[in-house]
């Protein structure tokens, strides 16, 4: 499972340091080109929407193998693109294999989890698939420099195919929290060890209650969940750096390869750097939610994010320019408290009201896309406007700043009332 989320995921980020590439051969400029993240965003946004409906109808190892199988398709298409149009619409057949692959592991680990350990598996979890974002666009990169930027979709596609061939011949565990509760704790030890059921016999031993398939009944715990929940407020900073990190994803190639002068290859080590504050701003959450609690949590990578923000303002104005390593130094620090932030926001979705879990995952992660794309959306319209890509860096910069403070103020009050729950 865990693999099959590496290679998912590898498929949104290993042709990011060859997207000036890509345009070129296709023909299209920045704005065009980074209307495939507008698509590809749209993608996982419907099909995060959609999921909650279908999550509790198949197992995770169907699910993980619908993933994958679409993986694959887009792959191909990827592989083939000739122009723009057939690109976008396999980067939108991509978002929703992502999707369906990320909201499946998340759920599989709430389902084997309890409130303790929720945060230190899911940051585990997260962990292991920063490996992704780490190789992918090194990989991408070199692959694009030496060969070709088609390459890298082919060889993702071989690797879909094999870990699919793999999921299909071995075991998953899987436990519903049914089955936690009325199993004595004295035999849980022991069924840990053969839990591994097959997902075929799974299917014969679910719950006696049948999931059914009910889009209304998702649609109007979707308003009751916006309406009442403190999901929106405790999750408002977060979509501001997500706003932010996906104008970054949008304009890290134009900027750098384009403007900065770097080869592909050389923005992959540019791109590790960020990936690799991502993946150690994992560790520290494990020991600070369950020591001192969720307020303690969220100020610890919050300063740590305005830190970068703020530093890169202020090296702007007393420089007047923004450079190659000040940038990757901001990016690494940024990223650090960035993912530290998104594992500990999405705990508190499956906590909040854990007999719901599967609404409100859903949900966070389409609100957290969401941002994500209008990140995308404000890059094209300042390319459109004729801005420079360091121009609409510093843009970016300053405008996250500011809403992550209103977003300080609006968690700090809404832990007052739920503090017991998280």
């Amino acid at each position: 499972m865990m693999t099959a989320a590496i290679i998912v995921i590898s498929a949104n980020s290993i042709f990011v340091p060859a997207t000036s590439y890509i345009a070129r051969d296709l023909g299209v400029a920045e704005a065009v080109m980074s209307s495939n993240m507008v698509f590809s965003r749209s993608g996982m946004i419907i099909c995060m929407f959609c999921f909650a409906a279908f999550a509790d109808l198949f197992t995770s190892r169907r699910l993980a193998q619908a993933g994958l199988v679409i993986c694959t398709i887009s792959c191909v298409l990827s592989a083939i693109a000739t122009n723009i149009y057939v690109f976008d619409l396999a980067q939108i057949v991509e978002a929703v294999s992502r999707a369906t692959i990320m909201l499946t592991m998340q759920l599989w680990i709430a389902g084997i989890s309890n409130k303790d350990n929720l945060a230190s598996r899911l940051s585990w979890y997260t962990v292991m698939i920063t490996i992704a974002p780490i190789l992918a666009p090194s990989v991408g990169g070199v692959i694009a420099d030496f060969v070709s930027w088609q390459y890298c979709f082919i060889v993702l596609g071989v690797l879909s195919l094999v870990m699919l061939a793999a999921i299909s011949m071995f075991r998953i565990v899987e436990r519903t929290e049914q089955q936690d509760q009325a199993q004595p704790k004295a035999s849980i030890k022991r069924e840990q060890s053969d839990a591994c059921i097959d997902s075929a016999e799974r299917e014969k031993a679910r719950p006696l209650v049948k999931a059914k398939f009910s889009p209304m009944k998702t649609l109007r715990e979707y308003r009751q969940v916006i309406g009442h929940s403190p999901l929106l407020p405790l999750s408002f900073s977060l979509a501001w750096m997500a706003w932010f990190d996906g104008g970054y994803m949008a304009i890290v190639s134009f900027l750098f390869v384009d403007e900065l002068g770097l080869s592909a290859a050389q923005l992959g080590g540019i791109i590790m750097v960020y990936v690799a504050g991502a993946f150690l701003g994992r560790f520290p959450i494990m020991y600070i939610q369950k020591r001192y609690g969720s307020r303690a949590t969220f100020i610890f990578h919050q300063v740590i994010v305005l830190l970068a923000t703020v530093s890169a303002l202020i090296y702007r104005l007393v420089t007047g320019h923004h450079d190659i390593i000040e940038i990757a130094v901001m990016m690494f620090v940024f990223g650090f408290g960035f993912s530290g932030m998104y594992i500990y926001c999405l705990r508190n979705s499956m906590v909040i009201e854990p007999e719901k879990k599967s609404v409100y995952t859903s949900l966070f992660n389409a609100l957290y896309s969401i941002a994500a794309l209008l990140g995308v959306l404000t890059i094209q319209s300042l390319y459109m406007a004729k801005f420079t890509s360091a121009s609409i860096f510093q843009t970016l910069v300053a405008t996250a700043t500011v809403f992550m403070l209103v977003g300080s103020v609006l968690h700090l009050k809404a832990l007052k009332t739920i503090d017991t729950k998280l």
